[in-house]
């Protein structure tokens, strides 16, 4: 095993193991993240099996194929952080709008500001 294998490998032990003592999510997104973790340690020891499926699905190179996941990957996950800050928004706008409400005063009248 090459020494780019064993530093790589580590990240993803380093990261998968990050996300589980800092998040606590549901045990679907777990299985996921164990299951991408396990899958990218495999990658990385067996890069051969990269190039093989690579080949399978008609890509030149192991690497394009993860060049080409990664970018839908990062594509879809900008799509899923931009509709969680919308709907952030909209929650803050009705909160604003309440709370605005709620603790709004009458304008003296006329009557009384003459006084």
């Amino acid at each position: 095993m090459r020494a780019i294998q064993i530093i790589l490998i580590v990240g993803l032990l380093t990261l998968v193991t990050m996300y589980f003592r800092r998040f606590q999510s549901r045990a679907l997104d777990h299985l996921s993240v164990l299951g991408l973790g396990v899958a990218g340690a495999v990658m990385v020891a067996v890069p051969d099996w990269t190039t093989s499926l690579a080949n399978l699905v008609g890509v030149g190179r192991g690497a394009d194929l993860l060049s080409y996941f990664g970018l839908v990957s990062l594509a879809f996950i900008c799509l899923l952080l931009y509709a969680k800050v919308r709907s952030l928004e909209s929650q803050l706008t009705r909160l604003a709008r309440a709370e605005a409400i709620e603790h709004a005063h009458l304008p003296p009248s006329a009557s009384q500001a003459s006084e």
